[in-house]
């Protein structure tokens, strides 16, 4: 009867054990597939991520990526109210993260939400945080794709906040980063990213061969990567670098290929790029009909992007000037009882000196009386 209830409880065990070992499969399959999709098809990524998160008896490691890849995904369609909503959600399982790589992720991650909305001072805080962690860590090949991240959003930031010059230091800095990471899709769509915008760095900069150079490996890498919005991306600057050479019907040959490969991506900040650069380089051929064509076209999505932008940046402050607000409240709860120690302290003291001088009046008097006699 033992040895029979012994094998049953050992064949249980082993049957859950395969059960959490399918469902971790699962998950990490969706997790996966909506990575890849983030930018492509933001909207499947968001729905594959959505059903990791809703997996029975799903780690907090794996509701924090499914979060995170919906936050993302929500960035990516320039939602950024949505976005925000995730991240939030996302700092609040922040303490229950021990893992040191996904802590990372996490701060980079947020570091690039606050990025995109510009409010840089609140992104530099987490990249600093995030980039205590890689420096330390132990294993360093494991967390170069942490600090290709962290020196890129760092490009983005200080190319607004000081000029290009610095901001290229950094972008060749997340390059040789991502150049180590292993897994190709992320090497792949990151060296794209960073080419890309090491090209637009250099493009104000008025460096236009070395621009170009770097708009074509970062076409060359998306195309790697089979990222359809990346390929549009660099083309659009390649397009751009068209532009200022003066080869105009090239600029447009580039600008429609982009928007042919794009058509599906849904990239409202790509679209109104691709109809600027479409509507500037009519205007330069002066072709009137087309030029009033996408400059229309270019000004409906610029209200409707900044539309999007404003209603996302707006809760972000609510936001931010609530966590102000906790934060003030935090320190006023713990200061109160000192302040009233301190004013306490200093009535008792003063009470104590002035009793001490009319103490010592007295004596003095009572001295000169004596001399007196």
């Amino acid at each position: 009867m033992w040895n029979s209830l012994r094998n049953a409880l050992f064949l249980g065990s082993i049957f859950l054990l395969l059960q959490t070992t399918y469902a971790q499969k699962n998950v990490d399959s969706l997790l996966e597939k909506s990575t890849v999709l983030i930018y492509e098809n933001p909207d499947k990524a968001i729905i594959l991520a959505q059903q990791a998160y809703d997996y029975p008896d799903v780690s907090v490691k794996n509701k924090v990526n499914a979060l995170l890849t919906i936050s993302t995904a929500y960035s990516s369609k320039r939602d950024y109210n949505k976005a925000t909503e995730y991240v939030e959600r996302i700092k609040s399982l922040i303490p229950d993260i021990k893992n040191e790589r996904q802590q990372m992720n996490i701060l980079n991650r947020i570091a690039g939400h606050y990025q995109e909305l510009q409010i840089y001072d609140k992104a530099i805080d987490y990249l600093d945080q995030s980039l205590l962690l890689i420096e330390s860590y132990p294993i360093q090949d494991s967390v170069q794709p942490f600090l290709g991240y962290n020196a890129t959003l760092r490009g983005f930031i200080y190319r607004e906040q000081m000029n290009c010059e610095i901001a290229l230091k950094y972008f060749d800095k997340a390059i040789k980063a991502y150049e180590k990471a292993t897994e190709p899709h992320l090497r792949n769509a990151n060296l794209s990213i960073c080419y890309y915008n090491k090209g637009n760095c250099l493009l104000t900069l008025n460096k236009i061969e070395e621009a170009k150079t770097s708009f074509l490996n970062s076409i060359d890498y998306a195309q790697n990567a089979e990222a359809k919005s990346l390929i549009a991306f660099g083309q659009k600057g390649l397009a751009e670098a068209k532009t200022l050479e003066g080869n105009y019907n090239e600029a447009i040959i580039l600008l429609n290929n982009a928007s042919q490969t794009s058509e599906n991506v849904g990239d409202l900040i790509l679209n109104k790029g691709l109809y600027d650069g479409l509507a500037n380089n009519y205007l330069a051929l002066h072709d009137w009909e087309n030029y009033t064509l996408y400059h229309n076209k270019f000004l409906a999505l610029q209200k409707q992007t900044k539309k999007a932008e404003r209603k996302s940046v707006n809760q972000s402050l609510i936001n931010l000037t609530e966590s102000k607000a906790e934060e003030i409240d935090s320190l006023h709860k713990f200061y109160s009882p000192i302040q009233i120690f301190l004013i306490l302290f200093i009535i008792i003291a003063l009470g104590m000196i002035i009793r001490l001088l009319i103490s010592e009046e007295k004596k003095l008097k009572n001295l000169q009386e004596k001399l007196k006699n």
